[in-house]
């Protein structure tokens, strides 16, 4: 008998990782740090260009985000949704000692359709490393 449950049917999926490309350094206020180097991109949501995840379709989203830095160097980064504010990620590799720092995020959002989320920079930061920094969502 065919009997098949809809409620198992895999729903569209809607994901992303991407990493930084290359090193970024001295990156100003509020500009958008380009995670350009896309390794999943399921939906076609998140925009290597600019760096910026556009919601296709209403629901709730998990977003992460880990910056690296070197030692000597320190990097600040907020999560913003539509401009707005939500989470900080401030890596400081000046402590003492001669290791690289890491620094990760998580955030839980309730977006609509068509609300964009990016990473953007918190005052200044000296340097990012590329291919150890990395900007990941999905839609739960």
């Amino acid at each position: 008998m065919g009997f098949q449950d809809k409620r198992c049917e895999e729903r569209e999926i809607i994901a992303f990782h991407a990493r930084l490309s290359t090193h970024l350094k001295n990156l100003k206020d509020k500009e958008v740090v380009v995670f350009a180097d896309v390794t999943l991109n399921k939906g076609n949501a998140y925009n290597a260009t600019t760096g910026k995840f556009t919601a296709p379709v209403k629901g709730h989203y998990s977003f992460t985000w880990t910056i690296a830095t070197q030692s000597g160097a320190w990097f600040s980064t907020l999560l913003v949704i539509n401009g707005k504010p939500i989470s900080y990620n401030h890596v400081n590799g000046k402590s003492q000692g001669a290791n690289h720092e890491t620094g990760s995020s998580s955030v839980i959002l309730k977006m609509e359709k068509n609300d964009v989320v990016s990473i953007i920079m918190y005052q200044t930061g000296e340097i990012a490393y590329g291919l150890w920094s990395s900007f990941s969502g999905f839609k739960l």
